[in-house]
């Protein structure tokens, strides 16, 4: 079949990386199309060999250097709680109770929208700092506190 008449999805030898930062590559390049970007973070799924996207009848092994999700912005206030802007379009509350903390790594839990499971979301540089900004220290450590549940991130 030339190129001209495959009318895949996905090219045959197309290997896509989601990176430790979100970036989407496609042979080695970053993707910039805004819709296929959308589109590949909203149809990631488990499988055998990790992750794939699937969409409609083609489908797509994805190598995943850490998560399929990040968190690309937040918006509130430790006192009311906050909200997250996900890659995939999804705007969720935070479970503070789901934060998880190390050296240049900060996540939480959110829920996959179409397998009923969870899965960590990675903040992003921005959303990292906007929220370790509001970390105090006390005799246990770093914590930080968000709608009245005071979570320890990194013990002293």
């Amino acid at each position: 079949m030339s190129a001209q008449s495959d009318t895949s999805l996905f090219g045959l030898f197309e290997d896509l990386i989601l990176t430790r930062n979100g970036v989407w590559l496609s042979n080695g390049e970053p993707i910039a199309h805004e819709r296929t970007l959308q589109a590949f973070s909203r149809n990631l799924y488990r499988c055998k060999e990790g992750f794939e996207i699937r969409i409609g009848q083609e489908h797509k092994t994805v190598h995943v250097e850490d998560t399929i999700y990040f968190v690309q912005s937040i918006d509130g206030l430790p006192e009311l709680g906050f909200s997250l802007r996900l890659n995939d379009g999804r705007t969720l509350e935070l479970d503070p109770t789901t934060l998880k903390y190390s050296p240049g790594r900060l996540t939480c839990s959110v829920p996959h929208p179409n397998e009923g499971t969870h899965e960590d979301a990675r903040f992003l540089s921005n959303a990292y700092h906007e929220l370790l900004r509001h970390i105090e220290t006390d005799e246990r450590g770093f914590i930080i506190t968000i709608d009245g549940k005071t979570i320890l991130l990194a013990k002293a």
